[in-house]
């Protein structure tokens, strides 16, 4: 063969050679590193946020002006000051928002949701900013006493499905403690049945008690304290988690979270 020949099979050998690592390479690469969240959320120009507005002074709608309003309202909005974004607000039952987070449907949630070891094992958890009470509350005129929540027995008692004060009185009709335990999707209606005459007692956070007492006459008959509260995202995102924990030290920093405490709770 001559040498023409040889250089023209070579060619044809490079060609082959060339094409077959043209398309085996990318198998043989590591895939290129997904963009993180916060880049993300800075590109599309919004922070998706879910919360339920049924749980003032933490978060409600106002229907007058058309807006959110309330204490993790005003927070997200400075850690989406914070990104140079707007918010987006995901309005859901309570325990839809540990599922629509996982999805992916929204990227954290603020719902004055409690920190517990089950909450943990799906979802981060920021630095807790504020920790409230738990209360037993009833009609004003009710002449109902109990020293421990296993007292409620025998009663009807309303909790917001899937909050830890529905886990505690779960925990306890589990445990053979005759309670007659209704959930509710949103606190309003539940304490609006309380008013009316539907059921004995209600179990929820301590500053909703104080916000539907100005509308209803309540009293409350037990007091336990609440784990802290904090805002939640997924663990696979920890870029959007720290951007988070940065607005809500510097905010107890600079006193911005004393202000606001101070502005929802009294």
């Amino acid at each position: 063969m001559n040498g023409r020949g040889i250089a023209a099979i070579a060619l044809i050998i490079g060609i082959v050679v060339g094409f077959s690592i043209g398309w085996f390479a990318p198998a043989l690469l590591p895939p290129a590193p997904a963009p993180s969240l916060v880049a993300q959320i800075q590109a599309r120009g919004s922070l998706y946020v879910g919360t339920s507005s049924d749980w003032p002074p933490f978060e409600i709608y106002n229907t007058t002006t058309d807006q959110y309003e309330g204490f993790d309202i005003d927070l997200c909005e400075m850690i989406a000051a914070h990104l140079g974004v707007t918010v987006t607000w995901f309005d859901m039952d309570f325990d839809a928002l540990p599922a629509a987070c996982i999805a992916g449907t929204i990227d954290m949630i603020a719902a004055a949701m409690f920190v517990t070891p089950e909450r943990a094992e799906q979802l981060a958890h920021s630095v807790p900013y504020i920790r409230t009470n738990q209360v037993v509350v009833v009609k004003g005129n009710s002449t109902l006493t109990i020293t421990d929540l296993e007292d409620l027995e025998g009663y009807t008692v309303g909790v917001q499905s899937g909050t830890v004060e529905d886990l505690d009185l779960t925990d306890l009709v589990d445990a053979g403690v005759g309670i007659n335990l209704v959930r509710y999707a949103r606190a309003d209606i539940m304490l609006a049945d309380l008013e009316a005459g539907g059921l004995d007692a209600t179990y929820v956070d301590e500053p909703v008690f104080t916000v539907y007492s100005g509308i209803y006459f309540l009293k409350t008959i037990y007091t336990y304290p609440a784990p802290p509260t904090a805002l939640f995202c997924r663990w696979e995102n920890p870029d959007l988690l720290q951007e988070i924990n940065i607005v809500i030290l510097n905010a107890f920093a600079d006193g911005t979270m004393d202000a606001l405490i101070a502005q929802w709770f009294g």
